[in-house]
């Protein structure tokens, strides 16, 4: 089975697939094309990727962020800062450029499945079960 590891990651974490490869082709150019950090969560892995500004699509089934091209079905989450820092130079203190308006509109518009927090966008590729109360 050519998604095997995948199926049972997701089987036993109870995730449930939000996003399908090719959902997330249409999305990362997107999401990529905003110069604001973002970090990757995979499933495979406990910790997600470093902030960073670039992530890049080397193939169409596969993103890299850190450490090396992944595969898209291992996408959990894509967490996307609002607002840009852009430093000025060491005397001037650096800029805050919010793009949060043009990323919401973005995702809206990819049809994608995302949540706000105070400062980020998450873009969902699995969602986790939520705790009995």
């Amino acid at each position: 089975m050519k998604d095997g590891k995948a199926l049972r990651i997701a089987e036993r974490e109870g995730l449930c697939s939000l996003s399908s490869n090719t959902k997330w082709q249409r999305l990362l150019p997107v999401i990529a094309g905003f110069p604001v950090h973002k970090r990757i969560k995979f499933i495979n892995v406990e910790d997600p990727t470093q902030w960073q500004k670039g992530i890049w699509q080397p193939h169409p089934n596969y993103v890299e962020a850190s450490g090396g091209p992944e595969e898209l079905k291992f996408v959990e989450w894509i967490e996307i800062e609002m607002v840009e820092r852009r430093p000025m130079g060491t005397l001037v203190a650096a800029i805050s450029l919010d793009h949060s308006e043009a990323i919401r509109s973005a995702l809206v518009t990819e049809c994608a499945p995302f949540r706000e927090t105070q400062t980020t966008f998450i873009v969902l590729g699995y969602s986790r079960p939520t705790p009995a109360a």
